[in-house]
């Protein structure tokens, strides 16, 4: 089992949770990802926006861990600002 909080082990498939910040914006919806940098999405709507932030979140972990990297958590995570809303997403590789 990992000591890292973000990594979650369930039966040998890596699980990480993937912390997101969602706005309106003029364009759309915002979303950017809390906890690991240098993700974000901006779509027409929320649901567009997760489902594209998802993937960029999975190639990048997949990304590091294939160079045999360790993953740069930001922990704790960056503070929302007063306009974003949470949203907790578990991501499984």
């Amino acid at each position: 089992m990992s000591e890292n909080p973000l990594h979650i082990t369930s039966q040998d498939i890596p699980t990480f949770n993937c912390l997101v910040y969602v706005c309106s914006v003029d364009e759309g919806v915002r979303a950017r990802v809390a906890n690991l940098d240098g993700i974000e999405i901006t779509a027409p709507d929320e649901r567009t926006a997760l489902s594209k932030i998802v993937p960029a979140f999975k190639a990048k972990v997949q990304q590091i861990l294939d160079n045999q990297e360790s993953i740069p958590w930001i922990d704790p995570p960056v503070q929302a600002t007063g306009e974003e809303q949470t949203r907790f997403i578990p991501i499984h590789l």
